[in-house]
């Protein structure tokens, strides 16, 4: 049986949230109990996480605890469990003494491969998880091989290391459609956290650079919005065809996905890219960027462009809007190809597999592609 750390659930309702929600409700017989650092609660159900005063108390007690741990390493700090536990995110590592026996699910190597687009802090933060982690070789999950490389380049590879990629909400490509007001086709789109990871702002010097919007496309954005959005709402703002969309229900979502000319997101920095794959899913070809997780996630059919550099995004969009029927129709094929791996019955056995074969005595694995 295994203990889940779940703290990520108190700050963050991004991917990471529902791809642990998933874990943890697909496995709830194979899970004693879910933690935020000190506090446990026993069992999976109901879904149980910290609200209110508890939430602040535990947030801050973690963090208290983490900066005790960092000051004085030699001393016994840090929650120890009698079960084997189940990170959901790496830096909660740094609350516990670690154990072999352990499992981490790393998103990605941001922090540390791209530190220009974080604060220092938590670039400081995750260098510590990491390196805890290279010391005592819990197993360790990726949501891609790119994640899983990161690692191995930066600390090299540890004996259980695996490969299991996010689902598809079915849900989205099922679901009522309900238009956006005021929009209209034809329209490119980019759904995904507003700010410097995803490099919006560079995305729409590019759409006025490729001259677009004289011919009627509009650029349409949308997403929660992270550091850098400010920057990117003000370019929203004063270029031509460009609308950012604050929030939207799943029904304009699904809409906006059915309705789009192309599917845009050429970001500097990816865990795994579930938007790109929920537009193949859609019908939509994407443009992505070169040399990347998205590329990983797309597979073939996908346009590609750097980047770093505007002129060559603005190529991309224009191919985009104007791929002939036998083009287009060879890329989706080979899309809906790349995108069968991602289905939530592919995610729940690979997880059940993780969980129930690390009960087991460790055995060096390959790297599972």
């Amino acid at each position: 049986m295994w203990d889940v750390d779940f703290s990520l659930a108190l700050r963050n309702r991004t991917g990471k949230y529902y791809i642990g929600r998933d874990v943890v409700l697909d496995n709830a017989d194979l899970i004693a109990g879910l933690r935020y650092g000190r506090v446990r609660h026993s069992g999976t159900t109901p879904l149980k996480v910290p609200t209110g005063a508890l939430r602040k108390f535990v947030e801050k007690a973690s963090d208290a605890e983490m900066a005790a741990i960092k000051r004085w390493p030699s001393l016994p700090l840090g929650v120890r469990s009698r079960n084997p536990v189940l990170h959901l995110d790496p830096y909660t590592v740094l609350l516990y003494r670690q154990d072999p026996r352990d499992m981490v699910l790393c998103h990605d190597m941001g922090p540390l491969t791209h530190p220009e687009l974080f604060d220092p802090q938590v670039t400081r933060l995750y260098d510590e998880a990491y390196r805890r982690i290279s010391e005592t070789q819990p197993s360790m999950v990726f949501v891609s091989r790119a994640s899983r490389d990161a690692y191995v380049d930066l600390f090299g590879p540890l004996p259980r290391m695996e490969v299991i990629y996010p689902p598809l909400r079915p849900d989205l490509t099922e679901a009522e459609t309900a238009p956006v007001e005021g929009l209209t086709a034809p329209f490119l789109l980019t759904v995904g956290s507003i700010g410097r990871r995803k490099n919006q702002a560079a995305t729409i010097r590019a759409f006025a650079r490729s001259g677009l919007a004289a011919q009627g496309v509009q650029y349409v954005l949308c997403g929660s919005r992270e550091p850098g959005a400010e920057e990117v709402a003000e370019l929203a703002e004063t270029t031509e065809g460009v609308r950012l969309l604050s929030y939207v229900t799943d029904a304009q979502l699904a809409w906006l996905y059915k309705a789009a000319a192309g599917f845009v997101l050429v970001s500097r920095l990816e865990g795994f890219g579930v938007p790109v794959a929920e537009a193949i899913a859609a019908g939509l070809v994407p443009l992505v960027a070169r040399d990347s997780v998205l590329e990983e996630v797309a597979g073939a059919g996908a346009l590609r462009a750097d980047p770093l550099n505007e002129a060559d995004i603005a190529e991309g969009l224009r191919k985009l809007v104007s791929l002939d029927p036998e083009e287009r129709a060879t890329r989706e094929a080979d899309l809906a190809r790349s995108i069968e791996r991602f289905t939530p019955a592919a995610f729940r056995d690979g997880w059940r597999a993780a969980l129930t074969r690390e009960s087991q005595p460790a055995a060096t694995k390959e790297f599972i592609e």
